[in-house]
C-alpha cells in the first residue's frame, strides 16, 4: 500500500491521480529515514517524533480523479507507442483465479510485463514477469484456463505493407493457483513479418491458430496439437483473400470444434465487405470453407473487427466492426451476429457517420444477457475538445443492447474520459465475462484504454454486480 506523501509537504499536481504510480510500478518499498551512528541522541529523538507525527497524517492514498474525468488514470507507458494496440483484433487483458490481469508497459525496465490488477485500490501491481522487451510491439493475449499465450509482434502502421526479418513471437506461461504467479514455458517463432495485427485463438484439438495480411494476402499459421510447435505460414486458399494493403484478419474458436476467420476487403468494387471462412478441427490446415460475406458491398467493410462467441448452447458469433461509409445517417460502427446453424449472418448499426464512432470491440456479459460494445466517441461538453470528431481519438463509450432482441439506441455511457486529453485505443479480453463456462464467474469488467499525449494508461473498472 502505497503513502501519498507529497500531499503532506504542499507538492502540487493534478489531483493525486499520479501519486501511486509515479513511485513505480512494482511491489510496496517502505519509506525509511537513517542517521550516522555520530548523531547525537536528541537529534535521533526528533527524527523519531517527526515519524510518529506523520504515521498519525498520512492514510492509504486510492487514485482520484479530476473533474470531468471518468475512469482511472493508471501506469506510465513511456518508452513505447500504443501499447493497447490499434485495431481491435488484439486484447491485452484476461480474467483468472478471481483476478484480473494485464499486458502493460513497464517503464522502469523498459519492456512489458504481466500486472495483477487490485480491484480493491483500482490499481495496477507489476508482477515483475516479462512478456516482450521490444517496445514497438503490439501483443494479442489468450488464457485457455490452463495456459497463458501471448503473441507479440512488430506493428506495421495503418496502410504500410508487411516487412519480412521482424519476427513475430509466442510466448506461453503456466500458472501457480498458490503464488499467484506465472512463470515461463518458452517461445516459438510464428512469422517473420511486420505486420498492422495478428490474432490467435485455440482450437479443441489444443493447436492454435494465428492470421494476418501481408502482400495483400490473408495469411494464417498453426501449431501441432502441442500448441507451442508451428508450421509455415500461408495463404488463405480462397482467391477473395486477396485484398488491398488496408486490410485485416482475425481468428475465433467457436462451436466447441471450429475455427473462424474473418477478413476485411477492400478493393473497390463489388466484392468489397467482411467476409468469414471455417476450419473444422482436425481437418488439413489448408482445409477452408468457401468464403461467405457477413456484409458485402463498396465501403461496407474497413479493417478493424472484434469477434467474440456466445457459448455451445447458443452458438452465436459476433463481431463488432468498423465501414468505411461517409454519409451522416450510415452505419460507421456496427455488429455483425452469426447464426451458425443457419450459417447466416445479419448486420446491426451500433452507431452512425454522425455519432464519430471508432475503435469498437464487444463484450458478451452473459450473466446479464447483453452484448457491450465499446468504442471512441467524441468527448462530452465540459471537457477540452469536447465533441470533437478527430482521428486522434476523444473519450470512451459503452452502447449495449439484449442478446435476445439485438437494437442499439443513440443513448451511450461514459466509461473512460480525460477532461484534458484524447483517450483512444480501448481493449479487454477474449473471454465473455460472469460466465461459469468461461471461468469468468464475478469477473466484473475491466476496459484499458490509452493517452498517447501524456504517456499513460486508463482504466475503467465495473464490479460484478
Amino acid at each position: 500500500m502505497r503513502y501519498n506523501l507529497a500531499l503532506l509537504f504542499g507538492r502540487r499536481g493534478r489531483g493525486c491521480r499520479r501519486s501511486w504510480t509515479e513511485a513505480g510500478q512494482g511491489g510496496n518499498h517502505p519509506v525509511s529515514l537513517s542517521s550516522r551512528g555520530s548523531r547525537k541522541l536528541s537529534l535521533s529523538a526528533l527524527f523519531t517524533a517527526l515519524l510518529l507525527a506523520l504515521a498519525t497524517l498520512v492514510v492509504p492514498v486510492a487514485a482520484s480523479a479530476a473533474t470531468g474525468d471518468v475512469g482511472v488514470e493508471g501506469p506510465s507507458h513511456s518508452g513505447t507507442g500504443t501499447p493497447t494496440g490499434t485495431k481491435r483484433q488484439t486484447n491485452a487483458l484476461w480474467f483468472n483465479d478471481g483476478i484480473w490481469w494485464g499486458n502493460l508497459w513497464d517503464t522502469a525496465s523498459s519492456d512489458f510485463h504481466i500486472f495483477r490488477f487490485n480491484a480493491a485500490m483500482k490499481t495496477w501491481v507489476d508482477t515483475g514477469v516479462a512478456t516482450e522487451t521490444r517496445a514497438n510491439t503490439h501483443h494479442d493475449v489468450l488464457w485457455d484456463g490452463k495456459t497463458l499465450y501471448v503473441a507479440s509482434y512488430r506493428f506495421a502502421n495503418d496502410g504500410l505493407p508487411a516487412e519480412p526479418n521482424y519476427p513475430t513471437t509466442m510466448r506461453r506461461y503456466s500458472y501457480n493457483s498458490s503464488t499467484k504467479t506465472y512463470s515461463s514455458l518458452g517461445s516459438s517463432q510464428i512469422n517473420n513479418q511486420r505486420t498492422e495485427t495478428l490474432s490467435i485463438d485455440k482450437d479443441s484439438t489444443g493447436r492454435v491458430w494465428a492470421t494476418w495480411q501481408q502482400g495483400n494476402r490473408i495469411y494464417l499459421n498453426v501449431t501441432g496439437t502441442d500448441g507451442k510447435t508451428w508450421g509455415t505460414p500461408f495463404p488463405h486458399p480462397a482467391s477473395l483473400s486477396d485484398v488491398s494493403v488496408d486490410d485485416n484478419s482475425a481468428v475465433i474458436a467457436f462451436g466447441g470444434n471450429k475455427i473462424g476467420v474473418m477478413w476485411s476487403r477492400q478493393v473497390g468494387d463489388s466484392t468489397d465487405g467482411m467476409y468469414w471462412s471455417v476450419h473444422n478441427d482436425g481437418a488439413s490446415s489448408s482445409a477452408w470453407t468457401t468464403p461467405v460475406a457477413a456484409v458485402k458491398g463498396q465501403r461496407s467493410g474497413d479493417d478493424h473487427m472484434n469477434l467474440k462467441w456466445l457459448d455451445s448452447s447458443s452458438d452465436k458469433v459476433f463481431a463488432a466492426i468498423k465501414t468505411s461509409f461517409t454519409s451522416a445517417s450510415q452505419p460507421l460502427i456496427q455488429l455483425l451476429a452469426l447464426n451458425v446453424s443457419t450459417s447466416t449472418w445479419s448486420a446491426h448499426t451500433i452507431a452512425t457517420v454522425s455519432e464519430c464512432p471508432n475503435r469498437v470491440i464487444v463484450m458478451i456479459d452473459e450473466a446479464a444477457q447483453r452484448l457491450r460494445t465499446f468504442a471512441t466517441y467524441p468527448k462530452p461538453s465540459g471537457t477540452t475538445n469536447a465533441g470533437a470528431c478527430t482521428s486522434s481519438g476523444g473519450a470512451i463509450y459503452e452502447k449495449s443492447t439484449s442478446l435476445g432482441t439485438i437494437s442499439f439506441t443513440t443513448t451511450k455511457t461514459a466509461r473512460i474520459v480525460d477532461a484534458d486529453q484524447y483517450v483512444h485505443n480501448v481493449t479487454s479480453t477474449k473471454q465473455n465475462l460472469n460466465s461459469s463456462g468461461w471461468g469468468t464467474t464475478g469477473s466484473g469488467l475491466l476496459l484499458l484504454a490509452d493517452v498517447n499525449a501524456t504517456s499513460r494508461y486508463w482504466h475503467y473498472y465495473e464490479p460484478p454486480r
